[in-house]
């Protein structure tokens, strides 16, 4: 994986963009894959005690208004509890759709909030998003193809 991200950091900052953007929906698929097999995900928010809802529509939302570059629908908002309760352990993924989680949540806070995140580690979250790491390779060579293509 070493010359692959070298090479990845080797491309201007709008083909990485679109590296991001490539993994990212691949990531959003594994989320969404996880969460319609389940019929509700609900976890007690620990400080007060609260039951809460996990909002299966917010990882779509972010990665759309990454996309679009603004907080359209208060995703910055929604995100607040979900991320807490993760840091607490009250809320629990599959370890492999908490980096899907995690990869678009940094990927909304990099082209919506303009936040400095590590370009490495929305790539790195967003590859880990698949279990089987023999993939890895191959998506992300994917994706520089895709970018360098598409910015030729």
């Amino acid at each position: 994986m070493t010359s692959l991200a070298g090479e990845f950091l080797a491309l201007k900052s709008n083909q990485r963009r679109v590296v991001h953007f490539v993994l990212c929906e691949y990531a959003l698929r594994k989320w969404n894959q996880y969460t319609s097999s389940q019929d509700e995900i609900r976890y007690t928010e620990s400080v007060v005690g609260t039951e809460q809802q996990v909002d299966k529509q917010l990882v779509t939302d972010a990665l759309e208004s990454a996309r679009q570059g603004a907080d359209f629908d208060h995703i910055e908002a929604r995100y607040r509890e979900p991320i807490v309760s993760m840091h607490d352990d009250d809320l629990e993924f599959p370890e492999n759709i908490e980096f899907a989680y995690y990869a678009i949540y940094n990927l909304f806070r990099k082209y919506t909030l303009g936040e400095d995140v590590d370009d490495w580690l929305i790539v790195n979250q967003a590859l880990s998003s698949e279990q089987d790491n023999e993939k890895w390779r191959s998506l992300l060579s994917n994706a520089i193809q895709r970018a360098r293509g598409l910015l030729a």
